[in-house]
């Protein structure tokens, strides 16, 4: 069975000694999160174990920004090759990001239903070389629909 994320994150905690995990605690008590999300109590930290502590940060910031959150608290502890594993091993970059090639607009299309901006030489208006720049106008349809057919979509099932 393949490892989670949470897996790595109780690995990487485990590792931590006696002094290191109390350290460890503290300075995830202070920890900023993001907006949306909450600081872990220090009543729930203060007599925690690694199991507790993996329990805790899955169970306030899921798996990925938990992954995220222990990441920068061990860096700040200077801890820097830990948090450099624990990254490695789940496939996260620090920020919060995977460490996967951008998607192309046409993934990004079909995965959020937002296109992305068009290449300015695909615009309507712009000229290439070749292209004399006409633009067949079609009832019902505005003449920038015609040059990226998925932008229109919206407009035909009106």
């Amino acid at each position: 069975m393949a490892k989670t994320p949470r897996d790595y994150l109780f690995d990487t905690i485990r590792e931590l000694g006696e002094s290191d995990l109390k350290a460890f605690k503290d300075k995830l008590n202070n920890f900023q999160p993001r907006p949306g999300y909450n600081r872990i109590k220090w009543g729930e930290l203060e007599k925690a174990d690694a199991v507790e502590i993996t329990r805790l940060l899955v169970s306030y910031y899921k798996e990925d920004y938990a992954v995220e959150v222990a990441g920068k608290v061990l860096e700040d502890m200077d801890k820097k090759n830990l948090a450099h594993n624990l990254f490695q091993a789940t496939g996260k970059a620090p920020g919060g990001t995977q460490q996967t090639p951008e998607p192309t607009s046409s993934t990004r299309t079909r995965v959020t239903g937002v296109a992305a901006p068009m290449p300015r030489e695909h615009r309507p208006g712009s000229s290439r070389a070749g292209d004399s720049g006409r633009v067949t106008r079609r009832p019902g349809f505005p003449a920038y629909c015609l040059s990226g057919a998925f932008l229109c979509l919206g407009s035909f099932f009106r």
